[in-house]
């Protein structure tokens, strides 16, 4: 599980590099001219990064944490998102840079609360479809204490192959049905 977390991990980073060696070039031209920001360029890279940071938590929403391309596309496509609002959005009027520097600092500081709550969702899934698989009776005890839940139904086969034809016995199925189930 470690494993696959630093994967998601370096997945993220891998596409908030290559976001920000493309926006680096921007923001350096915006900074060449002296004391003055361009807002839509500030804007533009803020609502990048903003976006980004957003497609972070859709992979674990959609439970598609276990698949390495959900962590690539979704902050991806989100951040190519933002970034087309942004230049839609700050283009024509070069807005006060207050607003534009303010949403560009919004993007950097949550980067990184982004990136670990994004983990601790996939990780949360994780645990829980585990829990769900492992403990299915009416009455489950776990972390969070009792609850109760719809039991599994399972059916199985009361002798084996070996044991029919050794002893000429007909196939009998057993039904089983869990009342109680517990992690601990």
């Amino acid at each position: 599980m470690r494993a696959h977390l630093l994967k998601s991990l370096m997945a993220t980073l891998l596409v908030g590099t290559l976001f920000v060696s493309q926006a680096a070039p921007a923001l350096a031209q915006a900074t060449a001219e002296g004391d003055r920001v361009k807002g839509d360029i500030a804007g533009t890279v803020g609502l990048g990064l903003l976006g980004a940071e957003v497609g972070l938590f859709l992979p674990p929403a959609f439970n598609l944490q276990d698949h390495w391309w959900a962590w690539v596309l979704f902050p991806a496509i989100t951040a190519a998102g933002g970034a087309v609002a942004g230049a839609f959005a700050f283009e024509p009027r070069n807005p006060e840079p207050a607003v534009t520097v303010s949403i560009l600092g919004a993007g950097f500081l949550l980067a990184v609360p982004a990136l670990v709550g994004a983990s601790a969702l996939s990780t949360v899934r994780r645990d829980r479809d585990i829990e769900r698989a492992e403990s299915g009776g009416l009455l489950r005890f776990g972390k969070r204490g009792p609850e109760l839940g719809a039991p599994n139904v399972t059916t199985a086969s009361v002798f084996s192959q070996q044991e029919q034809q050794r002893y000429g016995l007909p196939q009998k199925t057993s039904t089983r049905l869990t009342l109680v189930s517990g992690r601990f």
